[in-house]
């Protein structure tokens, strides 16, 4: 076999495209977004992490090889038959979101939570979150959430009486509380600070202490930047910004709303993005006849990580029949995860 490193980038991308063909309706790749370009031009679905995943979960394929980070595939590993294989190029992508939150420190909290109101808090993980995170939610009667449907499921919990457990992006929890009207009725805890619960014992809202490093560059100062340069901008931020930055922007939204707004806003429109860089300058040479800029320039390391060499090597690995860097759950953390999902599905 060549030595992948040794190869131009012409030739690497020959030879993925000769193994997609080779492999034919047995390959599926799915990819994130936020993706570098090297990778989106080999997709078979582009989209965001749920929704990957379920398109991975009817697709007929026997190779899922997903283009995200680690655990957007492991969502992919919970839907999909048992019998398909579900590979990541580069198992170091990761996500410091997800990293916030695990399940000893949210065992923890929960027996806290349980104890002041038992019985009426339903926990709530993010999609940006491990599985045995979502598995934990499955277990307690809870569910996962995207940005594009939390506060569907907020209202719906807090309508029925019970309280919120969110994990683990506090943005996205602290936004979502804001537009519902909530105000401040919301305690922000981790696994090393939980103090303040027992001050404030009755909120309904708790919200776990993370943030996604991609969205908290984003600064109110950027928005005034772009405000002052041109009053014709439009501005539009994912809720995972800090509350400040949303409040002062036009507009929030999913990676998903963000997309379709700005595809579908009218020709000479002008607008101003803030999320991750490679979707926003994706965007930008796509949709030419509307000037596009980001709020400032942030990367998604992690994401980044994916390569055209990786994805070659996870195939080349999978022809030969080495299925050892495959994405594995155990069946009990695949069954309490997919009731999490489920629910949220019958939500929607």
């Amino acid at each position: 076999m060549d030595n992948l490193q040794e190869l131009s980038d012409t030739e690497v991308d020959e030879k993925i495209l000769k193994l997609k063909n080779e492999f034919k309706e047995d390959l599926f790749i799915p990819v994130h977004h936020y993706q570098r370009d090297e990778i989106v031009q080999f997709a078979d679905y582009t989209g965001d992490s749920l929704e990957l995943s379920r398109v991975s979960a009817k697709t007929e394929a026997k190779f899922i090889v997903f283009c995200g980070v680690y655990f957007m595939a492991e969502i992919a590993r919970v839907l999909a038959d048992e019998r398909k294989y579900v590979f990541i190029p580069n198992r170091g992508a990761g996500c410091p979101l997800a990293d916030f939150a695990f399940p000893e420190d949210i065992e923890n909290v929960w027996n806290i939570l349980n104890r002041l109101h038992p019985h009426e808090y339903i926990p709530v993980t993010y999609a940006n979150s491990h599985a045995a995170v979502k598995a934990f939610c499955g277990r307690n009667e809870g569910l996962i959430c995207t940005s594009s449907n939390v506060a569907k499921i907020f209202k719906y919990i807090l309508e029925g009486g019970k309280r919120v457990f969110f994990m683990p992006d506090k943005n996205l929890g602290i936004n979502t509380a804001s537009s519902l009207g909530m105000g401040n009725d919301l305690c922000v805890v981790d696994g090393y600070s939980h103090e303040n619960l027992n001050e404030k014992k009755d909120s309904r809202l708790v919200i776990w202490n993370g943030f996604c490093i991609v969205h908290r560059v984003f600064t109110p100062d950027h928005v005034k930047y772009w405000r002052k340069k041109d009053s014709g901008f439009k501005i539009i931020v994912h809720p995972e910004c800090e509350p400040e930055v949303v409040e002062a922007s036009d507009y929030s939204g999913s990676t998903s709303r963000i997309k379709k707004m700005i595809e579908g806003s009218p020709a000479g429109s002008k607008w101003v993005i803030g999320t991750e860089y490679n979707l926003v300058n994706r965007l930008s040479l796509q949709n030419k006849d509307k000037v596009i800029e980001p709020l400032d320039k942030s990367v998604c390391a992690n994401m980044s990580k994916n390569r055209r060499r990786d994805l070659l090597s996870t195939l080349l690995a999978v022809q030969r029949g080495d299925y050892t860097g495959q994405v594995l759950l155990s069946r009990e953390v695949i069954r309490d995860a997919k009731k999490a999902i489920e629910r949220m599905l019958d939500l929607s």
